[in-house]
C-alpha cells in the first residue's frame, strides 16, 4: 500500500459558503436536515459555521462575521456566487499526508493545528480540534481540496447530530462541472493516489463526478435547466438517506416542492444557497 493510501482516507466534508448563515441554518433545516450549534473560528479567521453532521462524513455551512485577512478568499468567492467552495480529504495522519500530496507534485502550505469552540449537548462548551494543511495552487481543476485530520471526533461527531428528518447518512457524491471532465478525474486521482474511472474518482467514502452543465443537467431529468448551474466548480451534492419517502416528505414540510424522480429527490439551487441537492437511497 501506497504513502498516500496510508495517510488519505475518504471525503471528510465539505464547505458551503453562505451570505447569511442564521438564514442558512434555517434553509437547510427546512430541507430535513439537524444542524449544529453555532461553532465560531479564531478571531483571526472571522469566520463561523453551522455544521450538519453525517454518520461518517459531513456538511460545513460557513459564514463571514468579520473582515480579516485570513478570510479574504471566502469574501471573494462569494462576491462571485454562494455554493460549495471546498471539499476536505480526511488525512489520517496529516505530517505523512502532507508528505505525499508534496510527493505527488502539489504545493502544499503548512500543516496547522488548531480548534474550534464547540457546545455539546449535555455536556456544555468543548473544543474540536483539527490539523489541517491547504494546497497553494489548484491542481484538481474545479475542484478545491484540502486536508483535515480530527484529533476530538467525539466532539465534532456530538451526539444527537447525525439523526435527521430526512434520513440523510452520508455523501454519495459531488457534481463537479468543468470543461475537460476526464482531464480533471485524473488530476485528482493522482493528487489522492487512486485510478480514476473515466470521469469519476471513486474514494473510501463518496466520489467525485466530473462533468459538463449540459450533462448534469441531463443526468438530473431537467429538474435543474444548464442555466442554474455554475460554469466552472462544484455544483451539487448527492447525499444518501435511508428512505425517499421521508425525505421527501421532510423536503415538503419545510414549505419546498422538490423534483421527484423514481431514485431520487431534488432540491434546486435556489433553495439551498446555491447547491443542488440530490436525495438518493443508501
Amino acid at each position: 500500500m501506497s504513502a498516500t493510501m496510508r495517510a488519505i482516507g475518504g471525503i471528510d466534508h465539505c464547505i458551503i459558503l453562505v451570505r447569511d448563515l442564521a438564514a442558512a441554518r434555517i434553509g437547510w433545516e427546512a430541507l430535513g436536515f439537524r444542524t449544529a450549534p453555532i461553532g465560531r473560528h479564531p478571531d483571526h479567521m472571522g469566520t463561523a459555521n453551522h455544521t450538519i453532521m453525517l454518520a461518517d462524513t459531513y456538511l460545513e455551512l460557513l459564514g463571514v462575521l468579520t473582515e480579516t485577512e485570513a478570510n479574504a478568499r471566502w469574501r471573494a468567492a462569494l462576491a462571485r456566487r454562494e455554493g460549495v467552495v471546498a471539499v476536505a480529504m480526511r488525512a489520517l495522519d496529516a505530517e505523512a499526508a502532507h508528505a505525499a500530496v508534496a510527493g505527488r507534485g502539489a504545493a502544499p502550505e503548512a500543516v496547522r493545528h488548531w480548534g474550534r469552540a464547540v457546545q455539546v449537548a449535555g455536556a456544555g462548551a468543548g473544543e474540536a480540534r483539527f490539523s489541517t494543511f491547504q494546497l497553494r495552487d489548484e491542481v484538481t481543476p474545479g475542484l478545491r481540496l484540502f486536508f483535515c485530520r480530527h484529533l476530538t471526533p467525539q466532539t465534532t461527531w456530538a451526539p444527537g447530530l447525525t439523526e435527521h428528518p430526512n434520513t440523510a447518512v452520508g455523501i454519495e457524491r459531488f457534481d463537479v462541472v468543468v470543461d475537460d471532465p476526464a482531464g480533471a478525474a485524473a488530476a485528482t486521482a493522482r493528487l489522492l493516489g487512486l485510478a480514476a474511472d473515466g470521469t469519476t474518482v471513486r474514494t473510501t467514502a463518496g466520489c467525485f463526478s466530473f462533468t459538463s452543465a449540459a450533462e448534469l443537467a441531463a443526468r438530473l431529468d431537467r429538474a435543474v435547466a444548464p442555466a442554474m448551474l455554475p460554469q466552472r466548480g462544484i455544483a451539487g451534492i448527492a447525499i444518501r438517506v435511508r428512505s425517499l419517502d421521508l425525505a421527501r416528505a421532510a423536503v415538503e414540510a419545510g414549505g419546498i416542492r422538490p423534483a421527484v424522480l423514481p431514485e431520487a429527490v431534488i432540491v434546486p439551487p435556489g433553495v439551498a444557497n446555491g447547491v443542488v441537492v440530490t436525495f438518493i437511497r443508501a
